[in-house]
C-alpha cells in the first residue's frame, strides 16, 4: 500500500510552492481524509497550471508532452495503473465541461461531453467485447454529433 502524505504534508507543500488558497476553508470541517484530499486536488491543480506554463517555455510539442506524461503516469502508478489514471482525467473533464455549459443546451459542450463519456466507457470495457462494440458505435455517433456541431458553428462565423 502507498503512504499517503499527512495533512500537515500537503500544508507545507501548499507554502513550498506558494499556492494560493486558505487552507482552513479548503480543509472546512471535514474529516482527515477529505481534508487531504482536498488540499491535494488544490495542489494538483496549482501543478498542472504550472507545468503546462513550463512546458511551453521549455518548447515542448504534443509528442514530447505526450512522453513525459507517459513515463510520469508509468512511473506514478505502473504499467496496470496507468489506464486507470487516464480514464479518470477524461471523467474530469467530461464533469468540468458538462458543469461549465449552464443550464442552457449548449451544441459543443453537449457533443464533447458525450463523447468523452462514451470514451470512457469504451475504455472501461475494452474486455468486455459486447460493450466495446455498442462504445464504439457511441463514439461514432458523438463524432458525427461533434461535426454536425462545428459545421453549423463555422458557418455561423462566416
Amino acid at each position: 500500500m502507498r503512504t499517503l502524505p499527512s495533512t500537515d504534508d500537503l500544508l507545507r507543500v501548499m507554502t513550498i510552492l506558494g499556492i494560493p488558497g486558505d487552507p482552513l476553508y479548503i480543509m472546512k470541517d471535514h474529516a482527515d481524509e477529505r481534508r487531504r484530499a482536498e488540499l491535494l486536488a488544490h495542489i494538483t491543480a496549482a501543478l498542472v497550471d504550472r507545468l503546462e506554463a513550463l512546458e511551453s517555455l521549455a518548447g515542448l510539442d504534443v509528442d514530447d508532452r505526450a512522453d513525459l506524461h507517459w513515463q510520469a503516469d508509468r512511473d506514478a502508478a505502473g504499467a496496470g495503473g496507468m489506464l486507470r489514471q487516464q480514464t479518470a482525467r477524461l471523467a474530469w473533464v467530461q464533469q468540468s465541461v458538462a458543469r461549465q455549459r449552464g443550464r442552457r443546451p449548449d451544441p459543443a459542450a453537449d457533443a464533447v461531453a458525450t463523447t468523452l463519456g462514451v470514451l470512457i466507457e469504451l475504455l472501461a470495457s475494452r474486455d468486455r467485447d459486447p460493450m466495446v462494440a455498442d462504445a464504439v458505435a457511441g463514439l461514432c455517433s458523438a463524432a458525427d454529433h461533434l461535426g454536425t456541431v462545428l459545421r453549423a458553428a463555422s458557418r455561423e462565423c462566416v
